[in-house]
């Protein structure tokens, strides 16, 4: 690939239309920022991001990550992209383990292959999004800090650790830099309300709909839920300010169960919807909780709104786009 000779002022988003994706390009938009947007044929973006595209703002371009071939020839202007944030993965959590092989090829070698096109392209920074939910594993006081050894239980959590060690040797052969974004569980607008992941938004919506919830176990099971405007701000003081480290956990640093994310949607909502339990599944550790004491000591001080005010905003998102549509 030749370097574009083109100013490097852009950043380019893998899995731009994705949850996370989606709010933090809202949020780049909204400070003026230069970008490219990557993501799967037929992906949808929001109204602003067509806008943005329409004013030269944004190039949206589509192909698959694991045919590096597409990819190369979809973004030519990556000789311009001063910073990734590598937010793209073809598995999550509950349905990895099924084919280890191919989730390691379209995702693993995937990033190696693309990482040998930053450094070709003399990108500056890639920012990986890695899991603080699933890469520590059962082996841990339920509190997860940075400097601890992690063992994940499912594929999703060793491909998303294998990345990490790939950047770092990135940064050692060829002075790539990289930062890594531990992410606890995030919630909120634009997050699939049926989709695989996302108890909060999940129990939310089927609360609006008057529809039952399924909980996995006896509830029990407690993990770090963050709203995702609080999200995308910690990604980018990650992303954009001078650390010690260059990796950090991310999320409120506080853990609730399954059965404190119903009771905050029921005194939010003021109805209490039908709960249907059902057996408890081997990929969720019992306790998942991050440690941000290293995040605040680099970024300062750390507030994400509570669940329950993280549940009000979104119950009034959910109603606003629903009225929209009817």
């Amino acid at each position: 690939m030749r370097q574009s000779t083109g100013e490097k002022n852009r950043i380019l988003i893998l899995g731009a239309a994705g949850f996370i994706g989606t709010n933090l390009t809202l949020r780049l938009l909204a400070g003026g920022r230069k970008l490219i947007l990557f993501d799967r044929p037929g992906a949808r973006y929001p109204d602003a991001v067509a806008r943005a595209q329409e004013s030269g703002q944004a190039q949206i371009v589509s192909g698959r990550f694991d045919a590096p071939g597409a990819w190369l020839e979809a973004l030519p202007q990556l000789g311009e992209v001063e910073t990734v944030f590598h937010l793209i993965s073809s598995t999550c959590p509950t349905n990895s383990n099924r084919d280890v092989a191919g989730e390691m090829e379209e995702n693993l070698i995937a990033t190696i292959r693309f990482l040998d096109a930053c450094v070709t392209a003399e990108v500056k920074k890639v920012v990986f999004l890695s899991s603080g939910g699933t890469v520590y594993g059962r082996r841990h006081t339920g509190i997860c800090r940075e400097e601890e050894e992690a063992f994940p239980i499912t594929s999703y959590g060793v491909q998303k650790l294998a990345i990490e060690k790939m950047l770092y040797l990135y940064w050692e052969m060829h002075g790539l830099d990289y930062r890594i974004v531990r992410l606890s569980n995030p919630y909120g607008p634009y997050q699939r309300p049926d989709g695989v992941q996302g108890v909060v938004t999940t129990f939310t919506w089927r609360a609006l709909h008057n529809m039952p919830i399924e909980v996995y176990g006896d509830g029990s099971v407690v993990r770090d839920y963050i709203y995702i405007d609080d999200a995308v701000d910690g990604i980018l003081r990650i992303a954009d300010l001078p650390g010690r480290h260059r990796l950090y956990n991310l999320g409120r640093g506080e853990g609730r169960s399954v059965q404190d994310v119903i009771a905050a949607i029921v005194a939010v909502l003021g109805r209490e919807p039908e709960v249907i339990f059902r057996k408890g599944r081997p990929v969720d550790v019992p306790v998942n909780v991050l440690d941000i004491s290293r995040f605040q000591a680099d970024f300062g001080a750390f507030s994400p709104v509570s669940l329950q005010e993280g549940i009000r905003r979104l119950a009034v998102f959910i109603r606003e786009q629903e009225g929209a549509l009817r």
